[in-house]
């Protein structure tokens, strides 16, 4: 099978390659997702590590030093929002922090409500894996709540909607696999969420079916469809999705891989695994069709995020120079950069590219892509 080539623009394991930056981390776990921030001027990208470590790049992320600037940055694993006149810090789906002077200082910490709160007594926190600001000033998480911490019952996913700058928020109905599909352990689980158009959010998820799973949402969050399959096949493993700046399409990473024989959980050879081959691609139609998934990562490489600067495209995620199981902190942070333009002009696969796909078992039903003959009409799939 032909891979999908983008030139490179940037490659490096952070951790390992520059382990006098992250002496505070020694030992200690350490995750590559939503570490990103805007920085003070539009040349300058920046990466928060809970606030005891933040670098700073000026060359697309060839070279990265500690960041020298008038702001702090406090925990925000999910990511910081600018409102223009407010900065929001939202950490781990559970809480977050507010700044009114562009970063300087930061309030107290704010609890954001769960599902536990509001629906069901003892799902205890969410785990948030995704978080958005939308066209309308919305702030979307989407998370799931265990209900036997990955066994042995289901997990709910659900959503937090909150229009005024996450002061007060809305839980939507929650949801786990439609019968006749089991609902546990591990249906649905660590969802990622993204606007496609303004109030048109597409959800995405990994499920123990072998592939990725899908719902969407036309009321900026508040309620879904029931899921659906992607046809993109994927062991249990995280995915990440984004809007790109320019053209507003949709770009996912994910584990192109075929999960292995479900014996143990922490086995190379479960449904968790293997980790290898992380891609991506980008969709221009609202997530019905896709680009030839171009190849991030063909050792251990997962847990991806991605984050757009004003001309690269970066991915940065959880490196391992095998399939094995590890602890989290000997994992490195793989870090992989791009020409946004150039992601931007992948073109969509077509019945002729995306067959060796098909063959290798990645894509397990293309009619789930809606991948048309081009000699028909489109209009059942708009």
């Amino acid at each position: 099978m032909k891979k999908q080539a983008l030139k490179e623009k940037a490659r490096m394991d952070l951790r390992l390659e520059q382990p006098q930056f992250f002496e505070p981390f020694i030992g200690q776990d350490l995750s590559a997702q939503h570490r990103f921030t805007k920085g003070d001027f539009c040349d300058q990208t920046i990466l928060n590590f809970d606030g005891k470590v933040v670098l700073q790049t000026r060359d697309g992320g060839k070279t990265w030093a500690p960041y020298k600037g008038p702001r702090t940055f406090p925990m925000a694993t999910r990511g910081i929002y600018d409102f223009g006149d407010e900065l929001v810090a939202i950490n781990g789906g559970t809480s977050l922090k507010r700044s009114f002077d562009d970063g300087i200082t930061w309030g107290a910490e704010e609890k954001i409500p769960s599902p536990d709160d509001i629906h069901v007594r003892g799902l205890g926190a969410p785990n948030c894996f995704s978080a958005i600001k939308t066209a309308s000033d919305s702030l979307v998480l989407v998370s799931d709540n265990f209900l036997g911490q990955e066994g042995p019952g289901g997990q709910l996913i659900s959503s937090h909607v909150s229009k005024d700058r996450g002061r007060t928020w809305e839980i939507g109905r929650m949801f786990m696999p439609a019968f006749p599909l089991p609902g546990g352990p591990e249906g649905f689980g660590e969802p990622a969420v993204v606007e496609m158009t303004p109030g048109w959010l597409w959800m995405v998820m990994r499920s123990l079916y072998g592939e990725l799973w899908q719902c969407m949402s036309r009321d900026g969050g508040y309620n879904w469809n029931d899921p659906t399959p992607t046809g993109l096949v994927s062991p249990i493993a995280n995915c990440y999705a984004v809007q790109h700046p320019d053209s507003k399409a949709v770009v996912l990473s994910w584990n192109m891989t075929i999960p292995g024989v479900p014996k143990d959980f922490r086995s190379s050879k479960s449904i968790y695994r293997p980790r290898t081959n992380l891609v991506f691609a980008i969709s221009h139609d609202r997530c019905k069709t896709w680009s030839c998934p171009v190849v991030v990562e063909e050792k251990g490489g997962f847990y991806p995020t991605i984050y757009f600067s004003e001309d690269d495209m970066f991915i940065m995620y959880q490196s391992s120079p095998d399939e094995r199981k590890h602890d989290w902190y000997e994992y490195g942070l793989g870090l992989v950069s791009y020409d946004r333009t150039a992601v931007d002009e992948l073109p969509p696969w077509d019945l002729q590219t995306i067959q060796p796909y098909i063959e290798a078992g990645f894509v397990r039903h293309w009619l789930a892509m809606n991948c048309a003959d081009p000699g028909r009409s489109n209009a059942a799939l708009d």
